[in-house]
């Protein structure tokens, strides 16, 4: 599978960028040197116009250069930042993408963007960083590689006031599943369904659907003495507990797709998966760690409580994450911005 590079100069000041931005609409090189014809850059849309963006975010993106039309996709050389302008799409989802391009796959991404995928590709190269590898899943599972990227989110709170969180803190460990224990018979008294506990005489097994809260485990606990289905109702509890995502989104670079019938080639990202949480081969940034895209058992969901109401505008900035110990200046380790901000 070809691995998409995109020809970009080397960046002197915004406008040369500019100038180089523009001449990804006409060309992509893919790795074996021959230059295809690209995706056309953001196509009139028929959706409505976005808002303005208010004063607070516009000023966040001073010193920033947009590259499409839409105005959604920026550069900050200075800052060596890609400032991307978004919306909350779903904020209560099983999640597959984190970011998806405006109208895809939005019942499965928290946030999603009026640009073409392959934009935000040439901001990234632009900031001198190279695609890496994406995973692959047989015989066994190979993580994804290249240069890791802070995702960074800003928006503005009910009150208008600005928040800043590492893009991790929207997503958990998904807890709206089914949770299983074996048992040797169901508690004698306890008529099933109960809330939300099942017994499958088949398998001669305990089950539980989605979180359950302290009311839940003191209810259930007391209708039954029984050592394993006491067990069973702790391993529940504690196992439906949210659990913050941790893990690190690596710029993959995605790759092109040749129909064989009409010729054509695509970049594959187009198709959805721009910014991934479960691993695909086309993914233009997914995460190093395995992740499952499995019907009903995908490992991440949007964290609902902390996302702010679908059609928010939110900021986007990535940023290639420092090496853990980088020398700044003079010894001086190099702090990640999200560790700065941890002090306030």
């Amino acid at each position: 599978m070809l691995r998409i590079a995109i020809v970009l100069a080397v960046i002197i000041t915004d406008s040369a960028l500019m100038a180089q931005a523009k001449q990804t609409s006409t060309k992509l090189q893919t790795t074996n040197g021959r230059t295809e014809p690209a995706p056309q850059a953001d196509v009139d849309s028929k959706s409505k116009l976005l808002k303005p963006l208010p004063e607070a975010l516009s000023n966040e993106l001073k010193g920033a250069t947009p590259l499409n039309p839409d105005g959604t996709v920026f550069i900050d050389v200075k800052s060596k930042r890609v400032v991307l302008r978004t919306e909350v799409a779903c904020r209560n989802c099983i999640l597959e993408m984190f970011l998806v391009p405006e109208g895809n796959r939005e019942h499965e991404t928290i946030l999603r963007i009026r640009s073409k995928a392959f934009v935000i590709h040439t901001a990234l190269l632009a900031l001198g960083l190279e695609p890496g590898k994406a995973a692959s899943f047989s015989p066994d599972f190979v993580a994804p590689t290249g240069p890791e990227i802070e995702m960074e989110l800003i928006w503005l709170d009910e009150k208008g006031t600005t928040r800043r969180v590492n893009a991790c803190e929207w997503m958990r460990h998904n807890i709206h599943r089914y949770y299983a224990a074996p048992l040797s018979g169901p508690p004698a008294g306890l008529t099933f369904p109960y809330k939300d506990l099942r017994w499958d005489k088949f398998n001669n097994e305990l089950l539980w659907y989605g979180p359950m809260t302290e009311e839940d485990r003191i209810d259930l606990l007391s209708k039954s003495k029984k050592e394993e289905y006491q067990q069973a109702i702790e391993k529940f509890f504690k196992e439906s507990q949210s659990v913050p995502m941790k893990a690190s989104f690596v710029f993959v670079g995605s790759s092109m797709y040749k129909d064989e019938d009409t010729g054509e080639e695509y970049y594959q990202a187009e198709g959805g998966h721009l910014i991934c949480v479960s691993n695909f081969s086309d993914a233009l940034l997914d995460i190093r760690e395995e992740s499952t895209a499995s019907d009903g058992g995908q490992t991440y969901e949007a964290w609902t409580e902390k996302i702010p109401p679908d059609g928010t505008p939110v900021l986007l900035v990535l940023k290639q994450r420092a090496a853990v110990g980088a020398v700044k200046s003079k010894g001086t380790a190099e702090i990640p911005a999200s560790a700065e901000r941890s002090k306030e």
